[in-house]
């Protein structure tokens, strides 16, 4: 058995999109089960995820922020 750096409670990415914040429920050899709430639908997404295709997420407090609205009052 080898020994994993995730474990549950975790936070993390899949590498094929990094604007979705997956939280591992149970760890197996080889799979993570994680979940994640949809924003917009307000729905719980579960999964099954390789160990191989999850990269943690670096900071506990992190946001993503997908650009920013900023209003110009100069004229």
């Amino acid at each position: 058995m080898t020994e994993s750096k995730f474990k549950v409670g975790d936070r993390v990415f899949h590498k094929s999109d990094f604007t979705v914040i997956w939280v591992i429920e149970r760890i197996n050899e080889t799979e993570a089960f994680c979940s994640t709430l949809l924003k917009d639908s307000k729905k719980l997404v579960k999964e099954n995820l390789s160990l191989n295709s999850i990269v943690q997420v670096e900071d506990n407090s992190a946001t993503l922020i997908i650009g920013s609205r900023r209003r110009n009052n100069y004229y």
